[in-house]
């Protein structure tokens, strides 16, 4: 990597030509190149790590929920989970995406989802409350989301499997 960053230094300062700029690219894309490889490197020798990590933010997000945090600060961000797993937003979005291919926003939203299920079964809440209990501000974007993950709406799917 020192030589392609010397062969570049060494390009720009020498007489340039018609070459000089093309050249400069080339040895930049080199660059870039062994940093992606680097880059993805990290996942393929960490399989057991990557399997850890997607433990540990289930549990993070299992915790959240059961404690009662989803009802009084909302639906976390993935920079509070990813916080409290000391790991980088962007480290624990890329792990889960290499590992499981789904984003860390869809296995928070899958959580969310499989808790509304078993609300949605308690017939004496509405889907408002619900939403409001899962922590959306907005009841449309709760519905929206669930009729999206699970092809039926929330009302849908207490018809469904409404308890006789």
């Amino acid at each position: 990597m020192e030589l392609i960053a010397s062969a570049i230094e060494i390009e720009y300062q020498n007489n340039q030509d018609a070459f000089s700029k093309d050249i400069i690219i080339s040895q930049l894309s080199t660059l870039l190149k062994y940093a992606n490889r680097f880059y993805e490197r990290q996942f393929l020798n960490r399989k057991e790590f990557s399997t850890s990590l997607l433990e540990q933010f289930n549990r993070q997000i299992s915790t959240y929920l059961e404690t009662g945090l989803l009802q009084e600060k909302g639906i976390p961000s993935i920079e509070q989970i990813a916080s409290k797993m000391l790991v980088s937003q962007r480290y624990l979005s890329d792990t889960l995406k290499k590992e499981t291919g789904k984003t860390t926003t869809e296995h928070l939203h899958l959580h969310l989802i499989d808790e509304a299920k078993n609300i949605l079964l308690q017939p004496n809440k509405s889907i408002s409350e619900v939403a409001y209990e899962l922590g959306f501000e907005y009841p449309p974007y709760f519905s929206r989301l669930f009729k999206k993950k699970e092809g039926i709406s929330p009302t849908q799917y207490r018809e469904k499997y409404k308890l006789n």
